[in-house]
């Protein structure tokens, strides 16, 4: 494959350099260009040597609120020909803004004068992390039965189980469970493949992180049990690149595990936001650039190769595999405020404590915020769902954490990334960079989207700078609509929605 021929040239040699590429062309037998391709499109692969030391700083939402622009501008002053210091998109550590990676590697509670002293060689540079100890998810470790064998599954019993749950995909997008892998399941094309997306690179999300990294057997029972309902032939965990902890974690527990029903590779992710769209990833898996496809036909009739696929997220897997050992009863009963089921919730921003969060489905946002210390100065406004969601007051935050209720409060749950905003935040501002990130990760193969992202970033950047009136983001909107029905994918859709969600509320704030 190219895409796993670039990741093994480039760890030996720290790059793609122009001779690798052609001799990688010959060596597969493929013409120079699909190798060009697919190597200009990830974000991941290096076109130059590496240097000594290379700074990679986040600079989107979560950062931003805790001083990520500063902290760059410290380390940007002391580049030089063997330190190079960059800004890039959310690198999945918001719990630990702002995110700075060292050689790959990250740098924890980084400061700008923690950065400045390994830049001057006066402190060495990170090494990678140790495994962390298991950290069990939705229920104890020791209250764990063993799995059921995988001859004793009975498909339509766990669909069932999944269903009397109302279980809905933890992802996003909230597509109830039973029904997708009830879909596949009927298909009667084969081979069948499951996939687990761990792809997740939104801002303010990083709740699979945790999970695959402290309890990767719970998720991977989620996969076993998916791959027994559907009889699937292969699972996949798609991984983003980042993360190194969850991949070790990950491979740690697959050479554990003797029972699963299919053999299951981890696939790590060469970068790219655009990557957790489904069909994004799919393309991916099969050596393309990872440009989304047109729907239908949808991936769980026509998915990896032209075959039957199901596709869940990390989570949803985790939780499938606990309603599968506890039962539908008991997942419903962790509820409060008349919801169900349990939820892991992203923590980020103005908060003491930022981390991942389980909480029963229908806690409050004010009831999560204190479980997270609070808010570290008067609370302004929160965004439910990360980058992708709608902002909402703080006469909000007793609304209760479910889908239905985020969304009737005027805004969405998604994948469960609450981002708290204090008073004397600069919102126009955080729109921006919000906007930002999502015209820096359009794949650019839709016009609207490709164009509309730009074009609502130069109008919040001019209104910003007083070359426009603030009557000019009204503007917004015609881009938005264009976006929205127009796109192939959720990016285009929903990359407007926070900033419109703060030029509608928050207007008068600095």
């Amino acid at each position: 494959m190219i895409i796993s021929e670039l990741v093994r040239v480039q760890e030996e040699e720290g790059w793609i350099s122009p001779d690798a590429a052609r001799s990688m062309a010959s060596r597969l037998g493929v013409p120079l260009h699909r190798v060009e391709g697919v190597l200009s499109f990830y974000p991941h692969f290096r076109r130059t040597p590496p240097v000594r030391i290379e700074i990679a700083a986040c600079r989107d939402m979560a950062c931003s609120l805790r001083g990520g622009r500063a902290l760059f501008q410290a380390a940007k002053a002391l580049a030089s020909a063997d330190v190079i210091v960059r800004e890039v998109s959310c690198l999945g550590r918001c719990d630990d803004a702002p995110a700075v990676f060292i050689n790959g590697i990250p740098l924890h509670e980084a400061t700008a004068d923690k950065l400045v002293r390994i830049m001057r060689g006066e402190e060495p540079c990170p090494t990678a992390d140790p495994l962390p100890p298991p950290r069990p998810f939705f229920l104890p470790s020791s209250d764990l039965a063993p799995p059921p064998p995988p001859q004793t599954v009975d498909p339509d019993k766990v669909i069932a189980a999944l269903k009397e749950a109302g279980l809905r995909g933890l992802g996003g997008a909230g597509f109830p469970t039973a029904d997708k892998w009830s879909l596949v399941r009927k298909a009667t094309s084969t081979p069948k493949y499951v996939i687990c997306n761990a792809d997740e690179s939104e801002p303010g999300t990083f709740k699979d992180r945790a999970l695959l990294e402290g309890s990767p057997h719970l998720v991977l029972d989620g996969l076993a049990l998916a791959a027994q309902v559907i009889n699937a032939a292969k699972g996949i965990i798609y991984l983003r690149h980042e993360y190194d902890r969850a991949l070790r974690a990950l491979s740690k527990a697959l050479a554990e595990r003797h029972d699963l029903p299919c053999p299951v590779e981890i696939f790590v992710s060469p970068g790219g936001y655009i990557l957790g769209e489904e069909t994004a990833l799919l393309e991916a898996l099969e050596d393309r650039r990872g440009e989304p496809r047109n729907k239908p036909p949808f991936p769980g009739t026509s998915g990896l190769h032209g075959q039957p696929t199901l596709i869940n997220n990390v989570e949803t897997l985790a939780a499938a595999a606990t309603i599968w050992r506890r039962g539908a009863p008991w997942w419903n009963a962790q509820g409060v405020r008349g919801s169900s089921g349990l939820k892991l919730v992203s923590v980020s921003g103005h908060v003491v404590r930022p981390g991942v969060y389980e909480i029963p489905m229908g806690t409050t946002v004010s009831e999560l915020i204190g479980m997270a210390g609070g808010c570290t100065g008067k609370l302004l406004a929160f965004a439910p769902g990360g980058a992708s969601s709608r902002f909402l007051p703080a006469d909000k935050a007793d609304t209760p954490i479910d889908f239905g209720s985020i969304q009737a409060a005027g805004s969405m749950l998604g994948s469960g990334a609450l981002v708290v905003v204090a008073e004397g935040t600069d919102m126009h501002d955080l729109a921006t960079n919000i906007v930002r990130f999502f015209r820096n990760e359009s794949c650019g193969k839709c016009v609207p989207c490709r164009l509309g992202g730009e074009r609502a970033v130069v109008i919040l950047e001019e209104v910003a700078a007083g070359k426009r009136g603030r009557g000019d983001l009204a503007l917004l909107d015609e881009i938005e609509e264009a976006m929205r029905l127009t796109s192939i994918c959720g990016l285009g859709q929903v990359a407007l929605q926070a900033a419109l969600s703060i030029r509608d509320r928050f207007s008068s704030s600095p």
